[in-house]
């Protein structure tokens, strides 16, 4: 059994002797046959016969239009290398395989005449043949041109000035020539390009009306006819809406000015310029942000003028808005005197009394320029209406409603009339000398108002008259005499003040005056303008409230005048009362009591 195992593998690995060398047998019989026949062949004589070629389409003397398609047949016993077709002598195109084919655009060659195409055929050893030319006339009508895709005619673009471009393709063309003019008659080309694509973005363009067509160009250097022209616009974007503030607004001391606008299309960022109303070459603030709004601190006092431009993803700003004004104060209320808690002189017999309490009141009488700052604010908060009426809470005589807070004039007074003016919008005084004046024909309505305006109060009768006179038990704030220089009374008028309110702190020792504070610094508690409290006058006025100080209108020659203007004197008058002897010629100052 063995040995027949063993005889079985011998037989085994002759045969595979066999099969490998017969295979190398093969293999040596390949390479010299390859041999055999490369020696023979470049034994051989070089081919000089030409191949043959026949023009199958298009058929000769044929009108063409649009695409045509030339056609060829050509054969060689050793093979063809290329066949180039050739109109009017210029080779269009170039086939290096079967089927020799080409579809040629007649559009470039419209012009109503006949035109040559021929084809040569070259084999693998370099002979030619050319087929005899044919002519084929292409009608001047079908002149092939670009199509126009985007922008479309009469296009509007606001958000960029690179314009994207777009047109179809020509069929054989390599390049487009894109031509952008300020004319349809292209005499004023701004920029041209040349391009293999149907598309493109354009350089940054100018804010305008343009004009743009294509035209096409085969590898020979024919063009096409120009494309129907278009015509867009470029334009900035779209120029905000301020919305707040309103126009002529009035800002509180402690408010920052938060301006705020639309969001229009096309809008990326916005410029905003604060200029001086009364210089508007003066920029006090600008900025450049993306959100609708901005926040404006330390911006002086005064009325300001404010506008805003929109700006798009490539740059291009907007027309600025129609500008707004706004007023920002200084603190309204700067000025107060200190009168510390204890005891003070009261009434004609001097009886001491006592207030237990410190507190603050305003050095001066509240100023026309302070009322009137005050009008304009609640006036923006619909506080206050053009004819100067506004709320008022009610008290125990007076209900709530709506009550007149200043008489609000059609002329000019003697004090200064503030009158509202219809096309600002705000209240104005009409005469500019009055500002640092006393406030007259206001009424208790009006001067209550104010002081809550401010987070003040006015003063009690019995305060008041503590800062007026202390413990000194003097008859006026200064001493038991009073003058000209002391303060503005009636019969003043030959040394030189008016007959009307005199600016606030004007007696203070200079010019020609003589210094005439109260005992703890406040000005103009005698004479000038009568001064509202927050007192009831009681009896049969107790529907009516105290007022001090007399006014102008008193003169120290008559007793019952001399006797109003002392800081002891008391007098009532009705709270709606803005107007007579007494109304017109009413301030107010107020106090400050923290808790």
């Amino acid at each position: 059994m063995k040995q027949f195992n063993r005889s079985r593998k011998g037989a085994l690995s002759e045969v595979i002797a066999r099969i490998i060398q017969s295979r190398f047998f093969v293999l040596m019989l390949i390479i010299l046959l390859f041999s055999v026949i490369s020696q023979s062949k470049s034994s051989a004589k070089p081919d000089t016969k030409p191949p043959k070629i026949k023009l199958l389409a298009p058929k000769d003397g044929r009108t063409a239009t649009g695409l045509v398609k030339i056609a060829a047949s050509a054969r060689d016993k050793y093979g063809i290398l290329k066949v180039g077709f050739f109109v009017d002598g210029d080779l269009v195109r170039e086939v290096y395989n079967p089927p020799y084919e080409y579809i040629l655009n007649a559009g470039f060659w419209a012009d109503g005449k006949a035109h040559t195409i021929k084809a040569i055929a070259t084999d693998n050893y370099e002979n030619s043949a050319v087929t005899k030319e044919i002519r084929i006339t292409i009608p001047g009508s079908t002149a092939v041109s670009p199509y126009l895709i985007y922008p479309k005619n009469k296009t509007t673009t606001r958000s960029r000035n690179k314009i994207f471009m777009k047109w179809t393709s020509i069929c054989g063309a390599s390049d487009y020539i894109v031509a952008i003019a300020k004319d349809r008659d292209f005499k004023n080309i701004v920029v041209s390009y040349t391009v293999t694509d149907t598309a493109l973005i354009t350089e940054p363009l100018p804010i305008g009306r343009y004009y743009w067509a294509v035209t096409a160009k085969n590898p020979i250097g024919k063009w096409s006819q120009w494309s129907k022209f278009h015509e867009f616009y470029i334009k900035p974007p779209m120029t905000p809406k301020l919305i707040d503030p309103k126009n002529n607004f009035f800002y509180k001391s402690t408010e920052t000015p938060c301006l705020s606008w639309n969001k229009p299309k096309y809008a990326n960022e916005y410029e905003v310029k604060i200029v001086k109303a009364a210089n508007p070459k003066l920029t006090e603030f600008t900025d450049i942000v993306s959100n609708i709004f901005v926040v404006v601190p330390e911006l002086s006092e005064g009325m300001h003028q404010w506008s805003v431009r929109s700006k798009n993803t490539d740059g291009i700003y907007s027309e600025w808005s129609k500008a707004r004004q706004f007023y920002t104060s200084s603190p309204e209320i700067t000025q107060f005197v200190k009168v510390a808690a204890g005891e003070y002189t009261s009434g004609k017999n001097n009886i001491i009394q006592q207030i237990n309490y410190d507190y603050e009141i305003m050095k001066y009488p509240v100023t026309c320029r302070q009322y009137l700052n005050f009008m304009n604010q609640a006036y923006c908060r619909n506080a206050i209406d053009e004819n100067g009426y506004g709320h008022y809470d009610g008290d125990k005589f007076t209900p709530t409603g709506k009550y007149k807070l200043i008489d609000v004039k059609e002329k000019q007074k003697e004090i200064g009339n503030i009158y509202f003016d219809p096309e600002n919008k705000y209240f104005v005084l009409e005469s500019a000398k009055y500002m640092d004046h006393p406030i007259g024909n206001v009424s208790w309505f009006g001067a209550h108002v104010f002081g809550k305006w401010y987070g003040l109060t006015l003063p009690t009768e019995e305060e008041w008259e503590k800062a007026a006179r202390g413990l000194t038990g003097f008859d006026f704030p200064w001493g038991n005499t009073i003058d000209c220089q002391n303060a503005n009374i009636a019969g003043c008028m030959e040394r030189g003040f008016s007959a009307s309110t005199t600016p606030v702190g004007k007696f203070n020792g200079t010019n020609n005056t003589v210094d005439s504070p109260s005992p703890y610094g406040a000005y103009d508690m005698a004479g000038n303008v009568w001064e509202w409290t927050e007192s009831w006058f009681g009896g049969n006025f107790q529907t009516y409230q105290v007022i001090k100080g007399g006014s102008y209108h008193e003169s120290k020659g008559i007793k019952a005048n001399l006797e109003s203007l002392s800081t002891w004197y008391r007098y009532w008058m009705a709270p709606q009362s803005t107007t007579g002897k007494y109304g017109s010629a009413i301030g107010f100052r107020c106090v400050l009591k923290k808790e």
